[in-house]
């Protein structure tokens, strides 16, 4: 049985708040997962401005919408390349070019987009990019085997 609980701890003449999951006779911190985590959205390259972050349940996350669709289009890559499902290549390419579209167009200041924009042609950004590199794997192995 898995339990969050919050407990207080006094160390060093100081009361701390802390969260935590009992897992049977296991504890885990979970203040201490979340910092020893966020080291993986700080590899990711992202402006990281606060205004084109989701924000759930009042906390922001820490990389934008468009990276956050990104990161979620790459769940398709296991499906993808441990079902052997096939793409072609160039439909991975084309799948990219809506990002790139929203994406410029807002550097130009040819329009504003907004969140809900950024998060779905991130998703199919990243669903594209997950066909190129299965579609690229499969040619490289193809070629080696």
């Amino acid at each position: 049985m898995i339990v969050l609980q919050t407990v207080r701890l006094l160390i060093v003449d100081r009361t701390v708040t802390v969260n935590q999951i009992v897992m049977g006779d296991r504890i885990v911190i979970v203040d201490q997962i979340v910092i020893n985590l966020k080291w993986m959205t700080d590899i990711v390259p992202c402006h990281r401005m606060k205004s084109r972050s989701l924000t759930i349940k009042g906390y922001t996350l820490p990389i934008c919408a468009r990276c956050t669709g990104i990161l979620l289009g790459y769940l398709f890559f296991p499906l993808l390349f441990f079902l052997n499902l096939y793409f072609p290549l160039w439909l991975g390419i084309i799948l990219n070019v809506p990002m790139v579209l929203d994406g410029w167009t807002q550097k130009k200041k040819v329009r504003m987009s907004n969140n809900t924009l950024r998060l779905s042609t991130g998703i199919v950004s990243g669903f594209g990019q997950s066909i190129i590199i299965v579609s690229l794997s499969q040619i490289i192995l193809s070629i080696l085997l």
